[in-house]
């Protein structure tokens, strides 16, 4: 890392850039600037503080900034978008509510002008934007970014610190294969990393259940994944379990959103706490995962009435009895650190799970005063890289688990420490949304968990027979890089239905892998019941990929023509289909490029696998022409 240093003489204002540059990644720039007071007094007001600023000739060319929307509960949640722009023209890109991936737009660009672009990322977990403006002259594009507004003073020895700044330039090529190129520097260095290997890592296979549940129910559940070794790696307990949460998850007595910052067991529940849990899935090497949801308190909870001057308020009606917890406030920063430093050795907990469910721009807003606009969210923000940094470094080997509302806080800072598990409050009974939700996320999001079995017919909640072209389907378009499963109805977990579930975690295993790769959509994004999803994920180091394809419920087309990306047609290739059967065969280059998949039934699914064959000679392809 270098840092530059600019003082300012006459305020005492002194400007830092620490600039990071990566060995791997060498066109890739990403910085962090830190402003502070070195002398006596305030300084005057500083005002539009843009980390970002900067221009790129743009060739008089149309323009076009590619994004993706960001979560808002809906079925289009991270739906690809395009801004199209020509000289005198521009774009404007901007979270909302206080949360970084929140309504419009996830926090990552492709620009793309005059046969090159600019990928980048504003590393920010609260308000920010950028904005894309085309000089007078129309040669070039001005591009500023930052956060949405800043009017502050700096009093005497203050610093504050900017949201991150990460651009990779391109040229050549089209923006989809560049988008490649990012997904693996993301991979390599704005994800949490596997302590065996030091590279990205491994998504969990994922069991959960609700918080407000006996804890005797949780048990008999975990006792017999471990009886029958069905291969998970985490069993999630979600929101429910603590204060006076009971009931299910939209239960109007004593929901579970009433007793947050009440963070004890609840007593019927749990008369023993959650000491039990954590013992039995320790000693049978799987992982737990508890949710919390530090930054929200309730009026009336122990800890509003404790410490109401940690807190703060709105004046939204609707949010009234919802405080936030302020993480700029150092008191409160240390003391929530320490309450969930506790639950997590106390109870053996290797997956934290932090929730978010409240937008917080207005309690911000608040909180200012008209020569401290932004200071609040600065703060904030800082403490909240704090407290996630300070757990990781007290818990070694603990995974955080974004979720946020499901995914609204998708950036490179939260990605940079944590795993998305949830990644949308729409929810997993659309199948077709996860699928789509998917293939949006990959070119931006590199590690987020899907899960299979979505809804009825179900395999983990229904009668056999398991192993039917639809029960595949529902399985398979939950694979991503990590795999979430909802166990089902104690009275169907027979024999056939364990044999089933360890075949598709076995598959599951073999596929994830590939999801590590690069990433083409070889279908349209779409959310019609009537279209095929198909992926093509590639590892060009070892040659191999795999494709999958998902024929949805309403589609009359049986089959689907490929036309991969990048292989090399003169090459030979050792080729699996999975469909109900498998069928294993050697392909040329050209014609795997080319192959087409039947699927009479819909919905159904396929996956390919292929690798690069080793060959003696060039007569080896020409017997396979």
């Amino acid at each position: 890392m270098t840092k530059y240093v600019y003082a300012d003489p006459t305020t005492d204002l002194e400007v830092e850039i620490e600039l990071k540059r990566y060995p791997d990644f060498p066109d890739v720039m990403d910085w962090v600037i830190k402003l502070q007071n070195k002398g006596y007094s305030d300084t005057p007001i500083i005002s539009d503080i843009q980390p970002l600023s900067l221009s790129i000739a743009s060739h008089n060319g149309d323009s076009v900034v590619h994004h993706a929307r960001g979560s808002d509960a809906l079925a289009t949640d991270f739906e690809p978008l395009e801004e199209h722009f020509g000289p005198g023209g521009s774009v404007h890109l901007k979270s909302s509510g206080g949360d970084s991936s929140n309504g419009p737009t996830l926090p990552f660009f492709n620009l793309e002008t005059g046969g090159g672009g600019l990928v980048g990322a504003i590393g920010w977990t609260g308000n920010w934007k950028v904005d894309f403006d085309y000089a007078k002259d129309g040669q070039s594009i001005l591009i500023d970014g930052g956060m949405q507004k800043t009017h502050l003073v700096l009093h005497p020895g203050e610093q504050v610190r900017t949201p991150r700044i990460v651009l990779m330039p391109w040229r050549g090529g089209d923006w989809q294969s560049v988008q490649n190129r990012w997904r693996q520097f993301l991979l390599a260095h704005f994800t949490p990393k596997a302590s065996s290997t030091g590279g990205p890592m491994k998504g969990p296979v994922l069991v959960g259940s609700w918080g407000a549940e006996p804890i005797d129910e949780k048990l008999a559940l975990i006792h017999w994944i471990r009886d029958e070794r069905i291969p998970i790696d985490v069993y999630a307990v979600d929101a429910g379990w603590y204060g006076k949460s009971s009931g299910s998850e939209h239960s109007s007595e004593n929901p579970w959103w009433q007793s947050r910052g009440d963070w004890y067991p609840n007593h019927r529940n749990y008369p023993r706490g959650l000491r039990p849990l954590g013992k039995v899935l320790s000693a049978a090497d799987i992982g737990f995962s508890l949710w919390v949801e530090p930054e929200t308190t309730m009026r009336g909870s122990k800890l509003f009435r404790s410490h109401p001057e940690w807190l703060l308020g709105t004046d939204n009606p609707a949010m009234a009895d919802a405080e936030l917890l302020n993480l700029g406030n150092p008191a409160a920063l240390g003391s929530i650190t320490k309450m969930l430093s506790g639950l997590i050795r106390k109870y053996q907990i290797t997956w934290y799970r932090q929730d978010f469910n409240i937008r917080p721009e207005r309690y911000w807003q608040l909180a200012d005063t008209p020569d401290r606009i932004g200071m609040t969210e600065i703060r904030y923000i800082e403490g909240l890289y704090h407290m996630l940094d300070q757990l990781l470094v007290e818990h070694p080997g603990l995974r955080i688990d974004n979720c946020a509302s499901g995914g609204r806080r998708l950036d490179i800072e939260m990605m940079s420490r944590s795993f998305v598990v949830w990644r949308t409050d729409y929810g997993t009974s659309d199948t077709v949304a996860n699928q789509a939700q998917t293939q949006a996320l990959a070119p931006w999001v590199p590690m987020t968990m899907s899960f299979g079995s979505s809804r009825d017919p179900n395999p983990w909640s229904s009668p056999g027979p398991y192993d039917t072209s639809e029960s595949m389907y529902r399985m398979r378009l939950g694979y991503s890089t990590g795999y979430g499963l909802t166990p089902g109805a104690t009275g169907l977990r027979n024999d056939e239905w364990v044999s089933w579930i360890k075949q598709m975690i076995q598959e599951y295993r073999e596929v994830q892998p590939f999801f590590y790769g690069d990433f083409y959509p070889l279908a349209p994004y779409s959310l019609s019941s009537a279209a095929w999803t198909v992926w093509q994920w590639q590892r060009p180091e070892k040659k191999d990929g795999l494709i999958v394809l998902l024929r949805r419920s309403g589609s009359p087309l049986t089959e689907k023509a490929l036309d991969l990306k990048d292989i090399n047609e003169d090459a030979l290739y050792d080729v699996q289909v999975r469909t109900n059967q498998i069928l294993n065969k050697k392909m040329t280059g050209q014609q795997l490029r080319d192959l087409q998949i039947r699927l009479p039934d819909a919905p159904s699914s396929a996956l390919v696998f292929y690798k690069r064959a080793v060959i003696e000679s060039s007569s080896s392809i020409e017997a396979f022409r």
